[in-house]
C-alpha cells in the first residue's frame, strides 16, 4: 500500500477503544485541530481530514471556535463524494475550508457530515481510497481525525499512515498531602483534572520519551510521545487562548514537533 510522498506525512489520530475519563469535547478531533495548527505555524500546508465515522459535528465545533460559517453541507466530504471527482489535490482543495492560522501555513478542512449514517457512509469511502489518500501528502501534510469508538474503517486508515497518535485518559495527579490536609481543614475538595496522554501506535517518534506511564492505557506498549493537561477544547480548535490555555498549547506545540515531518 501507498505511503506518504516525498518529504511530507500522512499522520493519524485516534481516540483510544476504552477511554478511563470523560472529558468532554477533548477527542481526537480536537487534537488533530491543534496538531494542525501548530504545524501551519511552523509554515506547513496542513490538509486536515475529518474522518469521524459517528457524527460528533467536528466542523461545527470549529466554526463556532473561531466564529467561521464551517457548513459541511456546502464544503466538505459530503459535497467531494457527491461531486463523484477524483480524489486529487485540486479536487480536494475546491470542497476545504480554509481555518485561519496564526503562522506561514495553512490549514485546509475537509470536514465529515454531522448524522451518523452520513459520517458511516464518508468515512468508509475513505478508507477505500487510502492510496489516493497517500498521494495527497505529496501536496500537504495530511492528518486524518477519527474520534469516537473503534471502527472499521478506522484501522484501515490508521494502517495506511506512516504515523499514528493515541489519545488515552488518565486519572491526574493528586495534591501534596499538606496541601489536601489544608484543604480538607476548610472541607474543600479537590479533584483533579484528567490528563490527555498521547501514544504513537508501533511508530517511531523523535524523543518518544517515557514508555511506561502510570494509568489504565489500551495502547500496549506503544510509545508515550507527551501528554497534555484539560483546558477549554475552544483553544485547540482555535479560540484566542486564556491563561491556562497556554499551558495547553505550549505543551502540544513540544508533541506536534516531535513527530518526524519535513526532510525527515
Amino acid at each position: 500500500m501507498a505511503h506518504s510522498m516525498g518529504d511530507r506525512l500522512m499522520l493519524a489520530v485516534r481516540d483510544t477503544e476504552e477511554r478511563s475519563l470523560a472529558v468532554p469535547g477533548l477527542d481526537a478531533g480536537t487534537v488533530a485541530v491543534a496538531v494542525a495548527r501548530q504545524w501551519a505555524e511552523t509554515g506547513r500546508d496542513v490538509l486536515l481530514i475529518d474522518a469521524d465515522a459517528h457524527g460528533a459535528g467536528l466542523p461545527a465545533r470549529i466554526g463556532e471556535a473561531v466564529r467561521l460559517a464551517v457548513q459541511p453541507a456546502r464544503r466538505g466530504l459530503p459535497s467531494l463524494i457527491a461531486s463523484r471527482a477524483p480524489l486529487d489535490a485540486e479536487t480536494v482543495t475546491q470542497h476545504c475550508w480554509l481555518l485561519p492560522t496564526a503562522g506561514s501555513g495553512s490549514v485546509q478542512l475537509l470536514g465529515a457530515p454531522s448524522h451518523p449514517d452520513g459520517a458511516r457512509h464518508a468515512a468508509g469511502w475513505l478508507a477505500d481510497r487510502c492510496g489516493e489518500l497517500a498521494e495527497l501528502a505529496g501536496r500537504w501534510s495530511v492528518i486524518a481525525s477519527m474520534p469516537g469508538p473503534a471502527a472499521p474503517c478506522y484501522e484501515t486508515l490508521t494502517r495506511a499512515a506512516p504515523q499514528s497518535l493515541a489519545l488515552a485518559v488518565v486519572p491526574g495527579a493528586a495534591l501534596p498531602g499538606g496541601v489536601r490536609a489544608v484543604m480538607s481543614a476548610f472541607w474543600l475538595r479537590f479533584a483533579p483534572d484528567p490528563e490527555i496522554r498521547l501514544f504513537a501506535l508501533g511508530k517511531d517518534v523523535s524523543d518518544p520519551g517515557d514508555s511506561s506511564p502510570d494509568g489504565p492505557i489500551a495502547t500496549g506498549s506503544a510509545p508515550f510521545v507527551g501528554g497534555i493537561r484539560r483546558a477549554r477544547p475552544a483553544a485547540l480548535l482555535g479560540a484566542r487562548p486564556r491563561r491556562r490555555d497556554h499551558v495547553l498549547l505550549e505543551a502540544l506545540a513540544g508533541i506536534a514537533a516531535r513527530l518526524p515531518g519535513e526532510g525527515s
